[in-house]
């Protein structure tokens, strides 16, 4: 009987620079030397059924990846992941692991939510309280437009309903952490760099990028915002 699992997946500082595709063939690297029973797609190209939530940009780190698994048969869930963290390049940790119901829609269907922290140097003579005003101004608007090079072209979108909440925090006297909750959908989403690159125009001011960690994916539900190896299943109907 196949067996579906989903699993929380560590990228470190020593594996950043590796791309999504990249990713997902190192996993499978990993999963085929641990002799995992991995499920396959059906058709003239069979392809391993791993699905990751949603792909990292290069250059970052995270410590709350996705990935989805079909097994063609059952594994003990921690055996599961001892055997395949064994694996794994070092930077690479299969971190939790856990069960889901055969009928229930696909991770990346119902993850909704990424968020991010973002270090920020400010320029000089830039303090935090003035960091902030200009901030919160900045996403109280209405419309704050980016450009995109696509595939198809030019891309320009509002990044403002991506936007679902933020914190800052104040590490010292030039440096500002800001945790930023920006929503996922079938759309695509906004990422924090042009974020940032875009207050930076809008304020005027020349401050840098010291680094973007992907604090974790989430489902957002009516009552709360919910990790996916926590979020408790409800019927799939």
């Amino acid at each position: 009987m196949p067996q579906k699992l989903w699993a929380r997946l560590i990228k470190g500082p020593e594996v950043r620079f590796i791309s999504h595709l990249d990713l997902l063939g190192t996993v499978e690297k990993a999963l085929r030397r641990a002799q995992v029973p991995i499920a396959f797609s059906q058709g003239y190209n069979p392809q391993p059924k791993i699905a990751f939530a949603a792909a990292l940009p290069v250059g970052m780190t995270s410590s709350g990846e996705y990935a989805e698994f079909i097994l063609g048969e059952p594994w003990p869930l921690e055996y599961f992941r001892e055997q395949v963290n064994r694996q794994l390049l070092p930077g690479l940790e299969l971190e939790a692991v856990r069960e889901v119901p055969g009928g229930y829609p696909a991770l990346m269907a119902i993850v909704d939510l990424a968020r991010y922290q973002m270090g920020l140097k400010l320029p000089a003579g830039i303090k935090k309280e003035h960091f902030s005003l200009a901030w919160e101004g900045f996403l109280s608007r209405e419309e704050v437009k980016i450009t995109r090079q696509t595939r198809k072209g030019v891309r320009n979108f509002n990044l403002i309903p991506y936007v679902y909440g933020y914190q800052i925090h104040c590490d010292s006297t030039d440096l500002i952490t800001v945790t930023i909750d920006l929503k996922l959908g079938p759309r695509g989403s906004v990422r924090p760099g042009e974020v940032v690159e875009t207050f930076w125009t809008v304020s005027g001011w020349e401050g840098r990028v010291v680094f973007l960690h992907r604090e974790g994916l989430y489902i957002v539900r009516d009552d709360g915002i919910y990790s996916p190896l926590t979020i408790e299943f409800q019927h799939p109907g």
